[in-house]
């Protein structure tokens, strides 16, 4: 689906505040993102898969709940928060929420850390998560991921979940 220029609307499949699980630093508001290109295999929100699913949401009214949020995280997951047709939209929220918040920022994505590097500086994100979920490669024993060949940049710079763990305990 193609953006039309000036539409300022994100699709979204559902938004959970106050999510236990989407974060390593305690609760977070989580905004599940509609459309996903990639359709893995297994995947564990399918119903995201679809462009038509979902609902509309301004920016404004994302922003806004972003600030009202008691949360300290916010975390983009979806679908895919990167896919077309909400991409742009993701991108200024990311900058914003750098800008106008001391909110840590998760962001899950299908997508390669090169890929994503196209589109924004990942240095903003404080846990990007990147890279297809693989079957095959499952581990629900690791930080953030599902499989092992999924990757986790720390403000732009690949972390082990050792290296990620110290981090945390510091």
């Amino acid at each position: 689906m193609e953006k039309i220029k000036g539409y300022d609307n994100m699709r979204i499949a559902s938004i959970v505040d106050n999510d236990g699980i989407n974060s390593l630093t305690g609760f977070t508001l989580s905004i599940f993102t509609q459309s996903c290109p990639h359709r893995c295999l297994h995947c564990f929100s399918p119903q995201t898969w679809s462009e038509n699913g979902g609902e509309d949401y301004s920016l404004e009214q994302i922003k806004e709940l972003i600030l009202t949020s008691k949360c300290h995280n916010v975390s983009f997951i979806g679908g895919d928060p990167f896919a077309p047709l909400n991409r742009l939209e993701v991108i200024e929220c990311i900058e914003w929420i750098k800008q106008n918040t001391n909110k840590t920022l998760y962001v899950w994505t299908g997508y390669s850390k090169e890929e994503v590097e196209q589109w924004l500086d990942i240095s903003m994100i404080d846990f990007l998560i990147t890279d297809k979920f693989e079957i095959e490669n499952k581990n629900l024993k690791i930080l953030l991921r599902g499989s092992t060949n999924q990757r986790i940049f720390c403000n732009g710079i690949q972390k082990t979940d050792k290296e990620i763990l110290e981090m945390l305990n510091d």
